[in-house]
This record gives C-alpha cells, sequence and structure tokens, in this order.
C-alpha cells in the first residue's frame, strides 16, 4: 500500500472496512486489533493510535466525538467520550524565582535542558520536588516502562485494561507519599488521561493504603519555566488542578540589549519562505526532539517521527521546519522527509539557555523586516521590506502574525515591557 496514504485516510479506511460508526451506535464501542489497524493499509498501530492531544485525533473521530485507548497489548477501544483535560496557560504570579545551587556541576546544567528526565533531575537537585510533593526526603523509585492491570470508566464505557505498557517518566517517594509525574517539554493546552490515570491506578493497586498516590502533569516550557500541575481522577472526574499549580524559574543576570540588534540579511537563509510559525519555543523544542532522535537512534529522524511529538497536523509541520530552516538552524530533504540539524543549530544547541536565546534573537532581528517591527512596530512598515519578500497584502498580514509573536517573546523573555 503507498506510503503516501496519510493516517486520517488511513482512519477513514478502517471505519469503512469494519462499520465502526455503526457498531458504536448498537454496543457503545468496538475493540480494534494492531492486525486490523495494519491491515487495511499498512500502517504501524503504535503511530496511528500515538495521540497524545485533542489535535492529534483522526478527523473521523474528532467529527463524531469518539477516542481511542489501549486495553491490552495490541487491543484498541474506540468509544464516544473524551479523554482529555485541559491546561492553562500559566499564571507568572505562580512563578518561584529559584538561585541556580547547581552552578557548579558538570553533568547537569538547569540552563541547558535537553529531555524530560534531565528536567526532572533539574527538579530533584534543587529540591522543587520536595516543595511540590511537600515531602522532606524523596529517592527516585521507578522510571520507565512496564506492563500491567487496572480498570476505570469514562462515562458510561469501561476499560478493563490488562498488560498495557504503562510509562513513568518519574516516579519519587516519600514518607507519606508516591508522586508519578508525566513530563512533557513545551507547552500544550491539552493532555490526554492515558499519560496519567494508567500509571496512578496501577501503582494504587500496588501501594494499596500504605502511602498517598498522587501524579503530576509536568511542563518544562520555554526553556526556561518549571511548571508541576496536580492531576486529579476521583474514579468520576479528571482535571488539571491549576489552582494548585507550582511554578519555579532561575534568576538570571540579564545584561543583553535586545534592542541594539542590527541589520544583516546574511544571517537567514532567503531561500527558505519568510516564516509563519508562531510558538517561536517550539522551534527549540524541535530542534532538541532532532537532536534526541538522531543520537537515540543513530540515524536522520524523518519529519513525522517529530513532529508526532508536537500537536501539528501536515501543514503546520511544514511551517515549523520551514521556519528552522530559515534560520539556518536545520535542512530539510524534501524528497525523503529526513530532517537534520546544521552546524549551527548543533552550536545554539551547546551553549546556556540565555546565551542561546541572544544568538537566536541576532539571526533573527538580523531581517529588516522583523527588525523594523522590534524597534518601530507595525503601524509603518516601509514598503521594501514587505516587497523583499514578493508578500501581498494576504500574505504579509498572516506573516506579520508570526512576526509580532516572535518579537513579544523576545522582549518578555529580556524582560523589555510590551
Amino acid at each position: 500500500m503507498s506510503s503516501k496514504v496519510t493516517n486520517n485516510e488511513s482512519w477513514n479506511n478502517i471505519f469503512h472496512k469494519f462499520d465502526i460508526i455503526n457498531e458504536i451506535k448498537k454496543n457503545d464501542f468496538y475493540d480494534i486489533t494492531s492486525n486490523d489497524i495494519k491491515s487495511v493499509d499498512g500502517k504501524e498501530a503504535r503511530l496511528m493510535t500515538k495521540i497524545d492531544f485533542r489535535k492529534n485525533l483522526p478527523f473521523i473521530m474528532r467529527r463524531n466525538g469518539l477516542s481511542i485507548l489501549a486495553i491490552k497489548n495490541g487491543t484498541y477501544r474506540i468509544a464516544k467520550n473524551d479523554p482529555f483535560i485541559d491546561i492553562p496557560k500559566l499564571d507568572e504570579a505562580k512563578i518561584q524565582y529559584l538561585n541556580n545551587n547547581l552552578s557548579s556541576f558538570i553533568t547537569l546544567n538547569p540552563m541547558n535542558i535537553k529531555s524530560e528526565s534531565g528536567a526532572l533531575d533539574v527538579a530533584s537537585a534543587t529540591g522543587m520536588l520536595k516543595k511540590v510533593f511537600d515531602e522532606k526526603n524523596l529517592f527516585l523509585g521507578i522510571r520507565g516502562r512496564l506492563r500491567g492491570s487496572l480498570n476505570f470508566s469514562i462515562g458510561d464505557i469501561d476499560y478493563d485494561v490488562d498488560g498495557v505498557q504503562i510509562e513513568v517518566d518519574g516516579g519519587y517517594e516519600g514518607e507519606q507519599t508516591f508522586n508519578i509525574v508525566e513530563a512533557k517539554i513545551g507547552y500544550e493546552d491539552n493532555i490526554n488521561i492515558r499519560q496519567l490515570i494508567y500509571p496512578e491506578l496501577y501503582w494504587k493497586n500496588i501501594i494499596g493504603i500504605q502511602k498517598k498516590v498522587k501524579s503530576y502533569i509536568f511542563y518544562y516550557e520555554n526553556q526556561s519555566i518549571y511548571r508541576f500541575i496536580p492531576f486529579i481522577y476521583d474514579g468520576l472526574n479528571y482535571y488539571a488542578n491549576s489552582k494548585e499549580e507550582i511554578a519555579f524559574k532561575f534568576k538570571t543576570k540579564e545584561d543583553f540589549d535586545l534592542m541594539s540588534i542590527k541589520c544583516s540579511i546574511s544571517l537567514i537563509d532567503k531561500t527558505a519562505p519568510i516564516p509563519q510559525a508562531d510558538d517561536f519555543s517550539k522551534l527549540i523544542d524541535m530542534m532538541i526532539n532532532i537532536e534526541r532522535e538522531t543520537i537515540q537512534s543513530d540515524s536522520i529522524p524523518t519529519k513525522i517521527s517529530i513532529f508526532l511529538n508536537f500537536n501539528f497536523d501536515n501543514r503546520q509541520a511544514d511551517y515549523y521546519f520551514n521556519a528552522l530552516k530559515w534560520l539556518r538552524l536545520a535542512n530539510w530533504d524534501k524528497k525523503e522527509e529526513k530532517v537534520y540539524l546544521t552546524g549551527l543549530g548543533k552550536e545554539i544547541l551547546s551553549i546556556d539557555n540565555s546565551e542561546r536565546m541572544e544568538e537566536l534573537a541576532k539571526i533573527v532581528f538580523s531581517e529588516p523586516l522583523y527588525n523594523h517591527v522590534l524597534k518601530y512596530g507595525d503601524k509603518k512598515i516601509p514598503k521594501k521590506l514587505i516587497d523583499d519578500w514578493g508578500l501581498n497584502e494576504t500574505t504579509f498580514r498572516r506573516r506579520l502574525l508570526t512576526i509580532r509573536s516572535w518579537v513579544r517573546y523576545f522582549k518578555k523573555f529580556f524582560q523589555i515591557d510590551i
């Protein structure tokens, strides 16, 4: 079967072959196996069912209010419910500022984090976790994958789970509590409870009443903020308890003058389209993912393997990969859909976060249009700056949204009034 069949098209074919909509109307759910999924278009079930966020839902499920969750090794239940919880944006009043007490360490640098486990190790070594969990003594008890059994319900649909892979990013035991953390690099406004309920219920079955089991969503956000949001599941309701969120950030000495950056067109790649990628922090997160996958698999990662880690559809992925190319941080072989960091991209990732942001700002605002919006706003932009990119009015207005967003991002980082 052609690899050009998209996941959405393949799910449409699967639903048609097995008459899934009508089966759910009759039985409230439909159980499908990995072999069933692969038999239609030859796609691997583990990729087809990786749905960490609402936007990853196939169109046919989204249109019909359906979701899919694993119930056995190689078996998935499709039902009419919403197993996602909303995550609000950070309330910056919740941030607690810390001194960097790890400055003498070589192997653990809180100013250059490239993985969820690294961010959690920093949070542990600096005492963040003790504050979040309200425990004086903690140790890392578990991390990684296992298989187990548990059961829960969403509305009227029961999930009797047996032998499903359960992954824990960090499980920390204290004197009174056992605390499970689901970690993500970057911000998403929702998350699938699959990543939270399964480990929590599994460990509740193991621990019983000996200690209280608690779960947390951890976002390492904007390469500088450590967010911990309690996850609540009481057997009926499930939600992120944002009122009890705790966030941390290390104090930094900022003496970089953002507004003094001068134009130098040679710093960007004019063969790439001017960016349409509003969330600059995702570009950094993508670079980290490219580097990590390159190291872990010892091969050049594909576009799909990277954007599956983000809340992207295919078009958005193209926009963000083009933005990395525009910045000369990554290259993208469109024919083979391979992505890789440039020498500059590798160098940018090797330095501390503050220095990294300075170097990125110098690249972004070397471009005259971006430089003008940074210094003078977007009310009276010289026509030549727009014409240099060959943009019509409609396209320019869309690109201007990205420019504004990037200006806000850098001004916020360097603490300049917006």
